[in-house]
């Protein structure tokens, strides 16, 4: 009987010890674990922190030193949408006079692009290519899936507070032959924003001349009219950008080139630098 009290305690104190054993490792295992955890927490860290450093360095290098001591901001109206707003608008606060909240635009006569897409894929490039430069870039639709109407666009650059309103267009014309790029402001006379006539008149010319310039195009200069609601809402130097004609056979198959797109990108980046004079 001695003997087998003797056994069981043997065999008792035999599994104490492997229990404490088997703790021990896995207690060991966590430790372990949660070293190495902390540990590749900490170089992903380090790696972020040397990638934000490196993205920094990269972007002091390309904004202008006049911008960051005042950053300015631009909104961005690219025209048009695939879904139209319903009904109409005045065409200038208190009017009288009614227009739609918008159309649909012009379509490309050989290549079949709406004009909606071609504005909508030249403010996104316009707009990295803004903030390259150092400007706070807001825009007034991101898809072309939303109704937006003339008045919803100008009053995004009102609540913004811009420092200018410039608005992505593409022309049409029932003469095919038309081409050229041109901007549309307002009149000296204007009934609404009157005294927004000659920094409006200005940013037209900055941007068409240095446009035509970087793009090669025909210069139709800068057409001044108050039949715009998107102009006449707006309390913040504004211009319409007719790239060209999507209704000229070549000038609508060149609007659709990458190389060309990156010219008028340029044009207009380069016209917003003049108008800000940097």
């Amino acid at each position: 009987m001695g003997t087998v009290k003797g056994v069981l305690l043997v065999l008792c104190a035999a599994m104490v010890l492997a229990g404490c054993s088997g703790k021990s490792q896995e207690e060991e295992y966590k430790v372990a674990q949660a070293e190495k955890e902390q540990r590749e927490a900490r170089e992903r860290n380090e790696e972020e922190q040397v990638l934000r450093e490196e993205q920094e360095a990269r972007e002091e290098k390309t904004v202008p030193k006049d911008a960051k001591e005042k950053q300015k901001i631009i909104v961005l109206d690219p025209g048009h949408s695939a879904v139209l707003p319903e009904g109409s608008e005045p065409l200038g606060p208190g009017a009288s006079e009614f227009k739609p909240a918008d159309t649909s635009g012009t379509t490309g006569i050989s290549t079949g692009v709406p004009e909606y897409e071609l504005t909508l894929n030249i403010s996104i490039k316009l707009k990295q290519e803004l903030e390259n430069r150092g400007y706070a870039v807001l825009m007034t639709r991101k898809t072309n899936d939303i109704p937006v109407s003339c008045v919803q666009r100008a009053e995004t650059a009102n609540n913004a507070k811009a420092d200018v309103f410039v608005r992505i267009h593409a022309n049409g014309s029932e003469e095919q032959s038309a081409r050229g790029a041109m901007t549309i402001c307002i009149t000296p006379q204007n009934p609404y924003v009157p005294e927004l006539y000659t920094a409006s008149r200005q940013l037209s010319d900055c941007i068409v001349n240095k446009l035509c310039e970087a793009a090669g195009s025909e210069n139709d200069g800068v057409l001044e009219t108050d039949s715009m609601s998107g102009n006449n809402w707006c309390i913040v130097p504004a211009t319409i950008v007719e790239m060209g004609y999507m209704t000229n056979p070549e000038e609508d198959k060149l609007l659709q080139t990458r190389s060309y797109q990156e010219k008028i990108v340029q044009g207009i980046a380069g016209g917003i630098d003049d108008f800000f004079g940097y």
